[in-house]
């Protein structure tokens, strides 16, 4: 009894050792990203929930007092395997759309939802001061990406 015991107990460190190393992959998310647009500057502002998941708004500033809510974001550790996950107003019912991470490596993350009308790739790769973000796919047979490159705060 008592060798189950100290076995689980040891599991137990050990895995909380691996998600917590997981969760420290992406911090560097954290923090507010700005990109000027031609509808205006898009805030995207990142914060840390807990050890295993970070969530963001996504917010469009017309002028000083005229913003609204674009997109709600999740990055979630479950069951041991990464997720982005997307929810957009005015799309998909208001509902989330999960993308399932598929590279996550250093300061870079690429996730997938093939089933997703668009966009089917979702990337953020973090360089200094910037975060470059882009979503790519294909719409009615035709590829079609768009880059964000923000700057942080």
């Amino acid at each position: 009894m008592k060798n189950i015991i100290i076995y689980l107990f040891v599991f137990g460190v050990a895995l909380h050792t691996a998600c917590a190393q997981k969760a420290d992959a992406v911090k560097w998310l954290v923090g507010t990203w700005k990109i000027q647009t031609g509808q205006g500057l898009i805030v995207e502002k990142w914060r840390l929930v807990n050890d295993s998941t970070l969530i963001a708004k996504s917010i469009l500033i017309k002028t000083p007092g005229d913003s609204m809510l674009q997109e709600s974001l999740e990055m979630s550790l479950r069951k041991g395997e990464w997720a982005y996950t997307s929810t957009v107003q005015g799309q998909n019912n208001n509902k989330p759309v999960a993308f399932k991470v598929i590279f996550l490596k250093g300061t870079e993350f690429i996730s997938e939802n093939p089933t997703h009308d668009f966009p089917q790739r979702i990337a953020y790769r973090r360089i200094k001061n910037m975060i470059y973000a882009s979503i790519e796919g294909k719409t009615n047979g035709r590829f079609s990406k768009r880059n964000f490159d923000f700057s942080g705060e």
